[in-house]
């Protein structure tokens, strides 16, 4: 880990300090990096001696920083919770919009038997035409959708069991 990663997680762990509070700790390290470079130290170095950032954060912070989590790139790790409950969603989303999107093909298949089939003189070959790739618009977009939540649920579960 290099200097400007460790300050960075530093400083997304002391998430709960108030600014002023976070700058001046993040100066303090600045300058162990400044004073370990002065003697020959790598920031690698530097980092061992210090210890992770989670834990320079914590004799601060103390238990509150048990709650955030931080993945090597810095990036937020979202926890259990977060994943459960975009399951759900996308259980729900899936159990909406699926039945909508089937119920449009419905809307479709029936528009092309009726105005197709029992009125043949009111229908054309165009309006033919336009009937059934609507309803190949709508199918595709149904199986697209279902295809869609079974992606995203399947992706919840692997970030839950994790």
């Amino acid at each position: 880990m290099n200097k400007i990663d460790f300050l960075n997680e530093l400083y997304y762990y002391l998430g709960p300090l108030p600014k002023k509070e976070k700058e001046e700790i993040i100066a303090d390290f600045r300058e162990h990096f400044r004073e370990g470079a002065l003697a020959g130290k790598t920031d690698e170095q530097i980092c061992n001696e210090l210890g992770t950032p989670f834990e320079c954060a914590k004799q601060y912070v103390g238990d509150a920083i048990e709650q955030k989590t931080v993945t090597p790139d810095g990036k937020k790790k979202h926890s259990k919770t977060f994943w459960t409950v975009a399951l759900v969603w996308n259980i729900v989303q899936a159990f909406i919009s699926i039945p909508i999107t089937f119920g449009l093909f419905l809307a479709g298949a029936i528009m092309i038997v009726v105005f197709c089939f029992t009125v043949p003189m009111v229908a054309s070959t165009a309006f033919l035409v336009f009937a059934i790739a609507s309803t190949t618009a709508v199918i595709c977009l149904a199986v697209i959708t279902l295809l869609w939540a079974i992606i995203e649920i399947k992706f919840c579960i692997e970030r839950i069991n994790k």
